[in-house]
């Protein structure tokens, strides 16, 4: 498959009077953890022309009645009715400001994520010099107070590493993708969770959507958070690649650890130890980050693979109560069953 696309609207110009802005920052007040509301903020306080780009904030409703400060700044302020405690929950948020946004890139940062003062300054002169570019990554930095902080942020490096090699598409406040891409790739499903943005990934790359890469760091993401919030959120991922790797047209695991698992009795026998194995390593992985910093990041690797397997298999096995399955090519998702919307601001 090969994508399509109309150049953008003039990247060079310096002014901007038109009806559509360069870049929509989609900002979900979902998970914020210690960074409060200086995701919005960081977004609202961005070094360049405020008539380029929007802002667009979702929250459930209580959020949203509680930001009327900021309503004056952000272009819109989305109020969902949906589960805002549930980890399954931030990608239906992240379609939602999608769907609203009008902006020629999208930029979806996190809860806990502050954009860096030239963040939007520094992907428009890289935009300037490559036009063709559908999704540009940048860096992060990680921000951390906890020892399990420490450890997130260690991992996150590593990712990094890789992903500056290679380019990347993440929902983590350092890429910038073309919103009418986005949209010929399928956008997001609500099924496959956070892995979604490797789904994404991988039809850009099988597309041949030009992606660039950009030496700069574009945020500081703050790590700090619960421990039975990280297992949560590794459970999920893990049954996100279960559906994902079940539907028909999905890449095969890149893991051959998946492969093995693929079958229920495998994926029943391994569940259980992976479930109790994979936590109890993430808490001597914490004890250990002071005494054995080393030892402390390679355990916590490891323990977050068994964690994120163990959602795997739990999924596998609740395969069998959830035999249909729709295609991993599937439209534009919607929001999630029962999800409200309400636009409280528009421009």
């Amino acid at each position: 498959m090969s994508l399509q696309y109309a150049p953008v609207r003039d990247v060079a110009a310096t002014e901007r009077r038109e009806a559509y802005p360069l870049f929509s920052i989609v900002v979900p007040l979902y998970d914020c953890r210690d960074a409060g509301m200086r995701a919005v903020d960081s977004a609202l306080e961005q070094d360049f022309p405020r008539d380029r780009y929007e802002v667009i904030a979702i929250a459930d409703a209580r959020t949203a009645a509680s930001i009327d400060a900021r309503r004056a700044g952000c272009d819109r302020i989305i109020a969902i009715d949906a589960d805002f405690a549930a980890v399954d929950s931030e990608m239906t948020l992240f379609e939602a400001g999608a769907r609203a946004a009008s902006g020629d890139y999208l930029y979806f940062i996190e809860g806990h994520t502050v954009l860096e003062n030239g963040a939007l300054r520094v992907l428009a002169a890289y935009l300037r010099q490559h036009p063709n570019c559908a999704i540009v990554c940048g860096r992060r930095a990680n921000h951390a107070r906890t020892r399990l902080g420490v450890l997130v942020g260690g991992n996150n490096d590593v990712h990094e590493a890789r992903a500056f090699a290679r380019g990347n598409f993440t929902l983590g406040g350092n890429c910038v993708i073309r919103r009418d891409v986005l949209t010929q790739l399928g956008g997001f499903d609500a099924r496959f969770a956070r892995f979604g943005e490797t789904v994404l990934y991988e039809r850009a790359r099988d597309a041949g959507v030009a992606i660039g890469v950009v030496d700069a760091v574009l945020c500081t993401h703050h790590n700090d958070m619960g421990v039975r919030w990280l297992v949560q959120l590794l459970l999920s991922t893990g049954r996100a690649k279960a559906r994902y790797y079940a539907t028909p047209g999905a890449r095969r695991p890149r893991h051959p650890v998946y492969r093995w698992l693929g079958s229920i009795a495998a994926a029943s026998l391994a569940m259980w130890p992976l479930r109790v194995a994979g936590p109890a390593a993430i808490l001597f992985a914490i004890a250990l980050v002071r005494p054995l910093p080393a030892a402390a990041h390679a355990l916590y690797r490891v323990a977050i693979g068994m964690t994120d397997v163990a959602g795997f298999c739990l999924e596998r096995i609740a395969c069998q109560l959830r035999p249909s399955v729709q295609p991993a090519t599937a439209p534009n998702s919607r929001t999630a069953e029962g999800a409200r919307e309400d636009y409280l601001l528009r421009p």
